[in-house]
């Protein structure tokens, strides 16, 4: 893949999208060795602070890419915002106040999930703007990946914030982590929904783009080979 210069603000964005890709890589790694050292239960106390920091950088690339690499917004960046938002509530709004519920197995398989989907995201990006393109299994997991992942992280942060209710004393925010629970199912059908048709408007012209230019340089192949079969045929006479 060719590698095209940069101007400043594509190389802040680039920047961000390989930090974010190292550091969620690096906080999956330390998940994979404290998690047999350390077991489920005191696992969060040594790998909550990073993880809940990281949990920041979603919402920090969305302001600079908004910022430095786009003049135009579309309806749909609503779900970007939405998406950094949620996961920055979810570990400073639900979790920190109480930390108990990171105990639970919902917090694990929660921080597995945002670490897999935020590195394919981000290492994907950071590609697409210093190559302006991306290695196909990349291209298939970024507009794929969030038919597993979405689901689960989604059940997982219904799990803490049902259980963080328990441990409020708040009546105000009680009853609007309640709010926020029911809400959750239906908010989160349109934003599967957006993902979705986010995959059929790119994922799937790009799949059929592919096959079209496959096709063209095919038939190229064989017109050439027909060509010189010609040639050859009157050479021979």
């Amino acid at each position: 893949m060719p590698l095209y210069p940069l101007p400043r603000n594509l190389r802040a964005i680039f920047l961000s999208n390989i930090i974010s890709t190292t550091l969620w890589f690096c906080c999956l790694g330390r998940f994979s060795v404290l998690l047999p050292l350390l077991g489920r239960r005191f696992l969060p106390v040594a790998i909550a602070d990073f993880f809940h920091v990281l949990s920041t950088l979603p919402l920090i690339t969305f302001f600079v890419v908004n910022l430095l690499g786009r003049n135009n917004h579309k309806a749909s960046d609503f779900w970007g915002f939405f998406n950094g938002i949620r996961m920055v509530w979810i570990c400073y709004g639900v979790i920190y106040p109480h930390p108990k519920i990171a105990k639970h197995g919902s917090y694990l398989v929660l921080l597995v999930t945002w670490c897999i989907q935020n590195m394919i995201d981000s290492a994907y990006h950071a590609f697409k703007v210093k190559t302006r393109s991306s290695p196909m299994w990349l291209i298939r997991l970024h507009y794929c990946h969030f038919i597993v992942t979405v689901p689960i992280s989604m059940i997982s942060e219904m799990i803490l914030i049902f259980l963080s209710g328990h441990y409020e004393k708040n009546l105000v925010y009680d009853l609007f982590l309640d709010a926020c629970l029911l809400l959750y199912i239906p908010v989160s059908f349109f934003f599967f929904k957006h993902l979705l048709e986010r995959k059929d408007e790119k994922y799937n012209k790009y799949l059929e783009k592919r096959r079209l230019i496959r096709s063209a340089d095919t038939w190229f192949v064989a017109s050439q080979g027909r060509d010189h079969l010609r040639t050859l045929a009157e050479i021979i006479k």
